[in-house]
């Protein structure tokens, strides 16, 4: 290091110092702060640090500068004597890793398949724009947030936009030790807002056109539909294992809450479904009530969306909402989940205890009831009388009134009976007596 801390030499009384940069070979004599030659060694030591400081700056750089080079180059060649001993996950294999992992979460086979077309949008994405993006771990922020944008600028809706993100966000997280992740890239990009747009109901008029011109396994499925209030998957794949019909109800786990809280709904059978399931002989009866629009859910479930869609759109009734500002694809205003809506609706109409309403369609908390719960076009009280007529092939049941609430009723009438009014009173007592329970039931006295 001679050459950067230079050489000492003496000639005559005074010290010299000898350097040399690129094979160039300097000289100095040392001097004093007053310029007199130095003479003494230690002095000439210290002049000569003084004079090579930045000379030893510079090569200290040059050495770590060395140092961080070999350094990269040899975790270089690790990195890549890794891979051969252990190769990085392809981008072709990731999904098969993905339902192989214990890791992964444990979803519904239903789900799982609009999971593989999400992930495979984005595999064929990526081997159409970079193809030398070959692995899971090439797939960088600035990539991620590429093809977000393909997924954006209305191209998909912002609840379809999120719930792909989402996909490839837990792809990616269960996949980060064995495809050697150093980071999630779709963790970081912005979810849009979601601007709520739910079905609406169906009046009574439209049920009974949808009801009455639907033909085959389409008819019934629309009248479990309407009468139960069972989400699309539910009423497509209930099984004769859940129907009781000397009891008269359906046993059904939803879809939505099986896996998480496989707790049933208990669903009574409307007079009119009831005949319905009755009708089909018993020799027909295999596995699914709806043996071919089960098959359809579950192998050709765009075609039986389509197919309800379309009998909508064939029987007048409006499937789309246009003019909706900031969206260039339609947005679904009616569709079979309407049904479910408008069964709640009626259900709360009619005076049905929430606690009741709940329970039939299997809602989680009073919230979630009462965003289906609307004013609609029937009186309150009349809507489930109504309800039979809009399949056309049984007459309607008069309506049924518990026990307890024509207690409720005749108590409220005797506690306001005074002797001005004791006679509207008395008859409107005898009213409600001569009613019953609606099914011919006398009803209960309200005390001695």
């Amino acid at each position: 290091m001679k050459h950067r801390t230079g050489h000492l030499f003496k000639r005559g009384a005074s010290f010299y110092v000898r350097w040399t940069v690129e094979g160039k070979v300097f000289s100095k004599a040392l001097r004093d702060e007053s310029g007199q030659p130095i003479t003494a060694r230690r002095e000439a030591q210290e002049a000569r640090a003084k004079l090579m400081a930045p000379f030893a700056v510079g090569s200290e750089a040059e050495a770590l500068e060395s140092i961080v080079g070999k350094l990269e180059g040899r975790k270089a060649e690790m990195v890549k004597l890794a891979d051969q001993q252990n190769p990085p996950l392809p981008i072709t294999q990731a999904w098969a890793e993905f339902l192989a992992s214990p890791s992964r979460p444990d979803t519904g086979p239903q789900t799982l398949v609009i999971y593989e077309y999400q992930f495979a949008r984005f595999a064929g994405w990526i081997k159409e724009k970079h193809p030398e993006r070959t692995a899971l771990r090439d797939v960088r922020r600035e990539i991620a947030e590429e093809y977000a944008t393909t997924l954006n600028h209305g191209a998909v809706t912002p609840n379809t936009y999120n719930k792909h993100l989402n996909v490839l966000t837990m792809v990616f997280r269960v996949l980060k030790d064995k495809a050697k992740l150093i980071d999630n890239p779709w963790e970081s990009i912005q979810r849009k807002r979601l601007t709520p747009q739910g079905r609406r109901e169906l009046t009574i008029d439209e049920l009974k056109n949808v009801c009455q011109n639907a033909t085959g396994e389409l008819r019934t499925l629309f009248a479990v539909g309407v009468y139960t209030g069972l989400r699309e998957g539910d009423c497509a794949t209930l099984r004769w294992a859940e129907v009781d019909l000397h009891r008269g109800i359906i046993r059904r786990v939803p879809n939505k809450t099986a896996r998480r809280n496989p707790k049933p709904v208990i669903v009574p059978l409307h007079s009119v479904l009831r005949d319905m399931l009755s009708g089909i002989p018993a020799e027909s009866r295999g596995e699914y009530v709806l043996p071919q629009t089960a098959d359809s859910y579950f192998n050709h479930r765009r075609t039986l969306v389509k197919a309800i869609q379309d009998h909508f759109t064939n029987c007048g009734i409006k499937v789309h909402k246009t003019g909706v500002a900031g969206r260039q694809q339609p947005v679904i205003e009616v569709g079979f989940h309407s049904l479910r809506h408008t069964f709640v609706s009626l259900c709360r109409e009619s005076n049905a205890p929430l606690a009741v309403v709940e329970s039939i369609v299997g809602h989680s908390n009073p919230a979630m009831t009462r965003h289906y719960t609307h004013v609609g076009e029937l009186a309150a009280g009349r809507a489930v009388a109504a309800l039979p007529s809009v399949m056309g092939d049984a007459t309607p049941e008069p309506p049924k009134r518990e026990a307890e609430a024509l207690l409720r009723e005749i108590s409220a009438i005797a506690e306001s009976l005074t002797g001005e009014n004791w006679g509207e009173k008395k008859a409107a007592l005898l009213a409600l007596l001569k009613a019953g329970t609606g099914d011919g039931q006398t009803a209960p006295e309200a005390g001695n």
